[in-house]
């Protein structure tokens, strides 16, 4: 009997071993998971990093050389346009005022002489014309007498030949005209010489005219160099050039600022930090995409649950190659009303180049989908941009399941797409409609005489 039992127990073994074998090797069922074709909307967008600066940003510096001497602002303090915001040791500058103030007085003092030395060459001048009058009026009164003399001669010559007057009266008379006409030459030398007197005022008083306009043009050059030393003291306050917010300081009190070829940045003012822009990168497979105008919204790591908008108001087109892409940048305008957004901030942004309304639609990953063992083709979301959509879409497969739950492919046309969705703009699909987005295996073990084992 306990043979019996033996031999029983073994046998049931032996058939559960091979019941167990058998059913080892049924591989488990296949799940499909659908989704649902929408109609809805579609926005497609573009999206890119971007650094958050401010509008108009200004770097002011020092256009001398000196120490500062004092600093009227630091970081972040709001300052108006033309405030003093820091300032230069003013001495050297102040003295260099002085000594211009005295060159300009002293060029004002040689102008007065230069004024007296003019007028001292009108009287030479004057004089000169009131003597050679004389000399003048002295050759007058000898040629006269001259010609008086010379016609007494002439008419006592013939009263000599009658033997009416003596020989030596003749001689007198000749003697007195020789006399008169020596008189006559040396007044006229004496003209000449007052003449020439004459000649040399004139040109003493252009001379001393000369250098009278000279001098007043000295002290035009000593004044232009007054003011030249008046803006430099005046320069050594630095001022804020425009309304805003200092961003940036790159200089401390009793540091020695060294201007050269170009001014030495000592502070960064921001204009109005309530108006930001995005600065973008786009790159070049994207930016045929983007138009002046176009709906923007960004995140920044510091507030990763608020959407910020904006809109594009640039797209510039000097391009940049970062490791071998090139790529564009697009400047986005955004409001800053609570003043979160700081300059510097990275920005993840998203460029709205489509939107279209109550379109039938289908994700993404059923379009990606291909059954066990089905021909791979290659198609996905269209990248089709703004103005730009082929008139008949771009073809695709998607799959359903047939009355019995298996796969069956589907054509159609699709056009745009959001990343996560795609419009279908032919094909006979309907709203509602179950499409195949992916399998679920689930494996079940092993069984034997309807229970299962768990292995």
């Amino acid at each position: 009997m306990k043979r019996f039992l033996i031999v029983v127990v073994i046998l049931g073994l032996a058939i559960v071993a091979v019941v167990a074998y058998r059913n080892a090797g049924d591989h488990g069922r296949v799940t499909y998971l659908t989704a649902p074709v929408q109609r809805g909307d579609l926005v497609t967008t573009i999206r890119a990093t971007g650094t958050v600066k401010a509008v108009l940003t200004v770097k002011v510096g020092s256009q001398l050389s000196g120490q500062i001497a004092e600093l009227f602002a630091d970081f972040n303090d709001v300052v108006k346009k033309g405030e003093p915001i820091a300032a230069l040791d003013p001495r050297t500058f102040a003295a260099k005022v002085r000594e211009a103030k005295a060159a300009v007085e002293v060029a004002q003092t040689n102008v007065l002489i230069k004024r007296a030395a003019v007028e001292k060459a009108n009287a030479n001048l004057a004089n000169a014309v009131a003597v050679r009058s004389v000399a003048k009026e002295r050759e007058a009164s000898a040629l006269a007498k001259y010609n008086k003399l010379a016609r007494d001669l002439g008419r006592k010559q013939p009263l000599l030949l009658r033997g009416t007057i003596s020989v030596s009266v003749l001689d007198d008379v000749r003697a007195d005209r020789d006399s008169a006409s020596a008189d006559l030459a040396a007044t006229k030398a004496e003209k000449k010489v007052k003449d020439a007197e004459i000649s040399s005022a004139n040109a003493g008083l252009r001379m001393a005219e000369a250098e009278h306009q000279n001098a007043l043009a000295l002290v035009k050059q000593k004044k232009a160099a007054l003011e030249q030393a008046e803006i430099e003291l005046e320069r050594s306050v630095i001022r804020a050039p425009i309304d805003g917010v200092i961003i940036g300081r790159d200089v401390d009190r009793g540091q020695t600022v060294a201007t050269s070829l170009e001014a030495p940045t000592l502070f960064v003012i921001a204009q109005d930090l309530k108006e930001m822009e995005v600065h973008a990168k786009i790159d070049e497979a994207d930016i045929g995409r983007v138009r002046v105008g176009q709906r923007v919204t960004f995140t920044v790591d510091s507030f990763p649950g608020r959407r910020f908008a904006g809109k594009v108001t640039q797209i510039r087109k000097a391009a940049k190659t970062i490791q071998n892409v090139v790529i564009y940048t697009v400047v986005i305008s955004a409001t800053n009303h609570d003043l979160v957004l700081l300059p510097g901030m990275t920005a993840a942004v998203r460029i709205v180049v489509d939107e279209t309304v109550g379109v039938l639609k289908v994700p993404n990953t059923a379009l990606r989908f291909r059954p066990p063992g089905a021909e791979a083709v290659r198609t996905g979301p269209s990248r089709v941009g703004t103005g730009e959509a082929v008139a008949n879409g771009i073809p695709a497969t998607v799959w359903v399941l047939d009355g019995e739950r298996r796969p069956t492919v589907v054509h159609i046309r699709i056009g745009n797409s959001d990343r996560r969705t795609t419009e279908v703009v032919s094909g006979p699909l309907n709203k509602g409609q179950e499409i195949i987005v992916g399998v679920s295996e689930a494996r079940e073990g092993p069984s034997a005489f309807g229970f299962r084992l768990g292995f």
